[in-house]
């Protein structure tokens, strides 16, 4: 009888202290502003979302809000290191579809898109290449480690088949009239390579650059006589998938640059948006904040314009995720002008942009788990492709 009154004692006041908890978490939720970005994962996080009546009923208001109140939480920075060491201790090797992995790599999972989806953004692809027939037009969806370094997966990984989605890309993209530069041939045979980062989801700028040799030779570009210096510029990177998962939290790695020996054109940024002007594709401020990768170009942009002495005679239209941050430098040497246009946050007219600037080369160039799941791209296509995507 008494064990039994003690035991009763006990959980009501444990449902008190954790009562006491939770309102002490709602409070400080509530009158602590909310924040915008998330420096730990570099990444915007999500605003309190407004309610209306199509938003509730068709269910994007829930979801909204679920998505607000994880990203919103207090503390939440440390509630995903506590979760990560607990998932550790418990011997699971998966948090946020990213996988702990051998050699210290964490590998980010792949989401099949939905086919419809594909299927849009194809027919929104074809009207753009029909309505620019003038331009080459190529391909280059960089595979990620989950298909490179698919051996390193814990056994059983329920991990997509990206190498499926990248073969049938590869063949509506040369349906399309566009050139796919595959690189995973070349990417499989570099064993002696770091081709990603090890707590990071993008390639390295080792993978960038064999990804480079391999565009160069798709795209019929001549040899230069530049050769590249790798020079380490920080040994104390923290990439994105560490903070997403709790995994691996403390980890440093080694980011490099290549700067050319000799020879090297000269060059200028224009970030247009931020009406900002450089002579280095390098921003090394960045290497004293979280997000070291933003040294490439100081990060993402809608519109940057690169202008070169190469004198081709040659104007490149880039349209790319972060994976083309890194890779961008190498192609100075080949175009007068590089138009790299960000489609998730340019929102001006990219047709007047191609006739402006005379635009003769197309590439697209994103890692294929952005591009799957992104549908900004065709957004932009369908408005640039003008009055071909009304017929």
């Amino acid at each position: 009888m008494k064990e039994s009154i003690n035991r009763q004692i006990f959980f009501r006041r444990l449902a008190v202290i954790l009562f006491f908890i939770v309102l002490v978490l709602r409070l400080f939720q509530l009158f602590t502003p909310d924040k915008k970005y998330s420096e730990t994962e570099n990444r915007n996080l999500q605003a309190r979302p407004e309610a209306n009546l199509t938003r509730i009923v068709s269910g994007r208001y829930s979801t909204a809000m679920e998505t607000y109140v994880s990203d919103q939480f207090p503390f939440r920075t440390g509630w995903v290191q506590l979760k990560g060491l607990s998932d550790r201790l418990m011997g699971k090797t998966e948090s946020n579809n990213i996988f702990l992995s051998d050699r210290g790599y964490l590998i980010e999972s792949f989401i099949s898109p939905d086919r419809k989806v594909c299927q849009d953004r194809l027919k929104k692809l074809k009207q753009f290449v029909q309505s620019q027939k003038k331009l080459k037009q190529y391909m280059l969806i960089a595979p990620t480690a989950v298909s490179i370094y698919r051996d390193l997966l814990p056994e059983f990984a329920p991990a997509g088949d990206q190498d499926a989605f990248l073969d049938q890309l590869k063949t509506d993209a040369e349906d399309a009239g566009i050139t796919f530069v595959d690189v995973r041939d070349a990417f499989r045979s570099a064993e002696e390579t770091q081709l990603y980062y090890k707590t990071d989801h993008h390639w390295t700028t080792d993978g960038a650059y064999l990804a480079y040799r391999q565009f160069a030779q798709a795209a019929g570009l001549k040899e230069t006589a530049v050769s590249y210096q790798r020079m380490l510029v920080t040994d104390s990177f923290r990439g994105t998938m560490s903070a997403s998962s709790g995994f691996r939290m403390w980890e440093k790695e080694k980011m490099y640059i290549y700067l050319p020996e000799k020879g090297g054109v000269e060059y200028a940024v224009n970030y247009v948006s931020e009406g900002l002007r450089s002579a280095s594709f390098y921003e090394t401020d960045k290497l004293d904040v979280r997000d070291k990768y933003a040294v490439f170009l100081g990060g993402n942009h809608s519109l940057v314009k690169i202008t070169t002495a190469a004198g081709s005679g040659k104007v490149l239209l880039l349209l790319k995720d972060s994976y083309a941050n890194c890779f961008v430098p190498f192609l100075a040497e080949h175009y007068d002008k590089i138009l790299m246009v960000d489609p998730r946050y340019y929102y001006d007219d990219l047709k007047q942009l191609i006739s402006s600037e005379k635009v003769t080369d197309v590439l697209y160039l994103y890692n294929a788990n952005g591009f799957a799941q992104d549908t900004s791209l065709a957004d932009v296509l369908e408005n640039a492709a003008g009055e071909a995507s009304e017929k």
